[in-house]
C-alpha cells in the first residue's frame, strides 16, 4: 500500500558546481567559499541558493566571499552532477506498522526533506518491481529478505542505510545507533539493582542491530561470568510468540531480562502480570529501544533513547550532501544513545 506513495513538497533542484570568472588557474569550489565565510558547504549552497533558514547576515557574508574568490556556477559540471527529479527515495520495513521507532524515524525524514526541498517517495519492502525515479534512497533498519532490496541496490544512486544491510556488500552511507553503548548500559543498570540472572528477550539476526545487540549481551555475559539466557524471535512475529518468550525467560529463573524491541518489552510486562510479578521490586526490566509507549507503561520501562527522529534528519543530510558531492558515498555518521532511566529497573 506504500508503494508509489508520495508526500509532495515544494521542490527545488539541488546543489550545482561552481567555476571561477576569467582566466584563473585554480577553480574555486564550494569549500574556498565555505572557509572564507566561516561557514559548512551546506550553508553556502543553501545561502547562494537562496533557501533554506538562512540569517541575512549569513547570505551576505556567503555572497561576500563567493565574490571575493570568483566563485561563479559551473553549468556544464552542473548536467553531471545535478539531482534529476528532486525526489528522495524512502524504503521502510514491513513491520512499520507496529513500530513507533519507525513512524518516529519518517516524520524526521519528511521534515528533512521539506527543509531540503525535495519530494519523498515511500517504496515498500514487498515491492519486488523497479523503484520509481528517485535522485537516492534511505532504507531504514533493513532486513533479511526484504523483496525490495535487491532492486533498490541495483540503483545508479546514492544509498543511505540506517544500520547495515546484512549479507550485501554494495557502497552505501551509513547512519547507526550506538547499540553496543545502549546494550552495556541497560545490563550494568540490571546488576546495579542487584539482578544475578538476566536473560535477552530479542529479535533474531534478521537486521544488523540485533545482531549487535545478542553480540554484546553474550560478551557482556561472558566478561560478567553470567550464564547468558536468550529467547529471539522475528521482528514479524505476533503478540503471542513474544509473550512465549518472555515466559520461557520466565521459566528458567531470571529475575531480570534486556528486552530489543518494544514489543518484547510489551510481552515481558504481559507475562509477568499473569504471573502477579511485581516488575521493578520482583523483576528488572530494560529495553534497548525507547519508545513512547515505553514511558507511559505500568510501571514505565528503562530504555534507551537512540534519537530515531534524529537519525531520519542525519539520514536527509547525509545524502543531500552525497547528492551535491559534499559527502562521500560511504560515509559514516553515528548517533548518539542517551539512557532514560525509568521505575522497571527501581533506579527511578
Amino acid at each position: 500500500m506504500l508503494a508509489g506513495c508520495r508526500f509532495v513538497m515544494s521542490r527545488i533542484v539541488p546543489a550545482f558546481l561552481w567555476q571561477t570568472r576569467g582566466m584563473a588557474a585554480k577553480r574555486a569550489t564550494i569549500l574556498d567559499v565555505a572557509e572564507r565565510a566561516g561557514v559548512s558547504t551546506t550553508t553556502v549552497s543553501d545561502a547562494l541558493r537562496g533557501r533554506g533558514r538562512i540569517s541575512s547576515a549569513t547570505k551576505a557574508a556567503v555572497e561576500q566571499a563567493a565574490a571575493d574568490i570568483g566563485y561563479v556556477p559551473n553549468r556544464a559540471a552542473r548536467s553531471l552532477r545535478i539531482a534529476e527529479f528532486g525526489v528522495i527515495g524512502l524504503h521502510l520495513p514491513e513491520t512499520l506498522s507496529r513500530s513507533e521507532f519507525y513512524m518516529s524515524t519518517t516524520f524526521g525524514v519528511l521534515e528533512q526533506c521539506a527543509s531540503h526541498d525535495y519530494d519523498v517517495t515511500l517504496i515498500s519492502s514487498k515491492r519486488a518491481a523497479a523503484p520509481p525515479d528517485v535522485d537516492g534512497v534511505i532504507v531504514v533498519d533493513p532486513l533479511t529478505g526484504d523483496l525490495g532490496l535487491p532492486r533498490i541496490l541495483e540503483l545508479a544512486v546514492p544509498v543511505v542505510t540506517m544500520e547495515r544491510i546484512l549479507g550485501v556488500e554494495r557502497e552505501a552511507a551509513l547512519v547507526t545507533a550506538d547499540y553496543e553503548s545502549a546494550t552495556v548500559q541497560l545490563l550494568d543498570l540490571l546488576a546495579e539493582g542487584g539482578a544475578q540472572r538476566i536473560g535477552l528477550l530479542s529479535a533474531i539476526a534478521e537486521t544488523d542491530w540485533a545482531q549487535r545487540v545478542r553480540r554484546e549481551y553474550e560478551q557482556w555475559c561472558a566478561a560478567n561470568n553470567r550464564e547468558p539466557h536468550i529467547a529471539l524471535h522475528s521482528v514479524r512475529a505476533s503478540d503471542d510468540t513474544w509473550v512465549e518468550g518472555a515466559e520461557g525467560l520466565l521459566d528458567v529463573g531470571c529475575d531480570a531480562v534486556l528486552c530489543g524491541p518494544p514489543v518484547a518489552a510489551h510481552a515481558l510486562l504481559v507475562a509477568a502480570n499473569a504471573r502477579d510479578l511485581p516488575v521493578g521490586p520482583g523483576l528488572g526490566m530494560a529495553c534497548v529501544v525507547d519508545a513512547p509507549s515505553l514511558a507511559s507503561a505500568v510501571p514505565p520501562v528503562t530504555s534507551v533513547d537512540l534519537k530515531p527522529r534524529e537519525s531520519g534528519r542525519a539520514s536527509v543530510d547525509l545524502l543531500v550532501g552525497i547528492l551535491r558531492g559534499e559527502q562521500p558515498k560511504d560515509a559514516r555518521v553515528p548517533i548518539p544513545a542517551t539512557l532514560v532511566e525509568r521505575a522497571s529497573t527501581g533506579t527511578a
